[in-house]
């Protein structure tokens, strides 16, 4: 899998880093949706999201509409409105270490040569990031590339959600903050990793992921779980820090919201939700029923 497509999957405060989006014409949504009930009665309804698409996909189905009309809130991954100005203070807070060596230095070789040749695309160098650590050399150089595409986040679910269900709260399952603290506590190899994945991918000239799109939008869970499983996901460390262990803390809120007697609609990245290790199985795990709604 491509990974500006993962990082779309992953969502967190990459929303704020958008990655490049295919033009190509998306085919009819089946967008998959999911109803979490007790008794026979939908108490909330989950969906996996994409945060950056292409102008015009057409991604809402009656379903959809009919859950977004009625639960009391909408419960995503990061509450408040989207805004680089507070992201980037946000990886500022976090991203500096003083008397770090320049970052083409902490790669493998076929990782530094990606580098290079990333920085060489896009105009950069080591300087551009002194003393800042790997996990937020590899977002910047990933924010920077795919704005040079054109891609922009303001396309994405999240927007669209917000206004779709005017009136009612929104609750953040995270705050900027502790996604980018997420990213920060990576050990050192696995953050490289991050980043030589990044320069590979700006550098590849197949980069294309219509495919990912495609599989969402067909509600094939089976494809994006194969999806979340892959690449820099491929690594155990990555997959449970940046997918199972949030997925755990959000189930955790989300039950304990849904016992309250809340309605939520819960809308996070589409990987999130795919497998054993997303948010329908593991609410199943705590003793709800979640059933796909088609």
């Amino acid at each position: 899998m491509r990974l500006p497509a993962l990082l779309r999957l992953l969502g967190c405060a990459l929303m704020l880093v958008p990655a490049a989006c295919s033009r190509a014409p998306a085919p009819a949504s089946h967008v998959a949706l999911w109803a979490i009930s007790i008794g026979g009665t939908p108490r909330g309804w989950i969906m996996g999201t994409i945060h950056a698409l292409p102008p015009g996909t057409h991604w809402r189905r009656a379903p959809i509409d009919a859950a977004m009309a009625q639960a009391d809130r909408l419960v995503m991954e990061i509450g408040e409105p989207l805004n680089p100005q507070v992201a980037g203070q946000a990886l500022a807070r976090l991203a500096l270490t003083p008397g770090l060596p320049a970052p083409s230095a902490r790669l493998d070789p076929g990782g530094r040569a990606a580098l290079f040749a990333a920085y060489r695309k896009l105009g950069l160098d080591d300087a551009r990031f002194q003393n800042q650590e790997s996990w937020a050399v590899a977002l910047q150089i990933s924010a920077i590339a795919t704005q040079r595409a054109g891609a922009d986040a303001g396309d994405g679910v999240e927007p669209q959600l917000r206004a779709g269900m005017p009136g009612k709260p929104v609750v953040g399952l995270e705050t900027i903050d502790s996604q980018f603290a997420v990213f920060d506590a990576l050990p050192d190899r696995a953050q490289q990793r991050l980043l030589a994945a990044v320069a590979h991918e700006v550098i590849d000239p197949h980069n294309d992921d219509a495919d990912t799109l495609a599989l969402w939008l067909k509600g094939d869970d089976l494809g994006l779980t194969r999806e979340a499983s892959s690449d820099f996901l491929a690594d155990p460390v990555l997959h449970d820090a940046l997918l199972t262990a949030r997925d755990k803390a959000w189930t955790a809120q989300i039950d304990t919201m849904l016992r309250s007697g809340a309605r939520p609609f819960i809308a996070v990245g589409a990987a999130h939700v795919a497998g054993r290790d997303g948010l329908p199985e593991m609410l199943r795990a705590k003793g709800w029923t979640v059933t796909r709604v088609y």
